[in-house]
C-alpha cells in the first residue's frame, strides 16, 4: 500500500471512495460525500491523501484549516476520511491518519481535531475535548491531537463549507 498526496487525476477515484463508504453507512451519512466536494470547490483543503494498492484508489483523508475563536492557528480538521468497504479493517484508516498527522506536524501544526467516535479515535493518541466544540450537538464527539501537548484556548470553528452541508 502506497499513501501519496492526492494529483487532479485522482479526483473521480476519490469521489467514488468517499460515496461507497458513506453508502456503507446508510442512515444520513452521505455528509462527508457533500462535505468533500463543498471544501474543494471552495479551497480549503489543506491535505489530501490516498491509498493506494495496485494501482486502485482505496482510501481518502482530508485535512482542512480550523479556525480557533481565541486566535490558536495552525490547527486542522481531519475528515471526512473513507475507506472502500471491501478494503476495511486492514489499517488503511490508520495509514492515512498517521501519515496525514506527520506531514501536519512537519508543516509546524499546532494539532487535529475530529467529531468522530471515541472509541476509535483515543487508542490513536485523541483526546476527548467536548470544551472546544462551538455546537453543543458535537461535544461529545469532539477529539483532539495537540502536537505540542497544548490545547487551544477558545473553541473550533469549521469552515463554512463543512458547516453548510451539516
Amino acid at each position: 500500500m502506497e499513501i501519496r498526496k492526492e494529483t487532479a487525476a485522482d479526483f473521480e477515484a476519490i469521489m467514488n471512495v468517499t460515496l461507497a463508504a458513506a453508502k456503507l453507512h446508510q442512515v444520513g451519512k452521505l455528509g462527508g460525500y457533500h462535505t468533500l466536494n463543498e471544501m474543494r470547490k471552495s479551497g480549503m483543503l489543506a491535505l489530501s491523501l490516498v491509498a493506494e494498492i495496485d494501482g486502485t484508489i482505496v482510501g481518502h483523508a482530508a485535512f482542512f484549516p480550523l479556525r480557533v475563536t481565541a486566535g490558536d492557528k495552525g490547527w486542522y480538521a481531519l475528515g471526512p476520511i473513507s475507506v472502500l468497504p471491501e478494503c476495511q479493517s486492514q489499517g488503511i484508516r490508520k495509514a492515512l491518519i498517521a501519515e496525514g498527522l506527520e506531514i501536519l506536524r512537519s508543516m509546524h501544526g499546532r494539532g487535529v481535531a475530529i467529531v468522530g467516535d471515541p472509541d476509535y479515535f483515543r487508542p490513536l493518541g485523541f483526546l476527548n475535548a467536548p470544551q472546544l466544540a462551538a455546537r453543543q450537538a458535537d461535544a461529545d464527539g469532539i477529539m483532539v491531537m495537540p502536537f505540542d501537548n497544548r490545547m487551544p484556548y477558545g473553541r473550533f470553528e469549521f469552515p463554512e463549507a463543512f458547516m453548510s452541508v451539516q
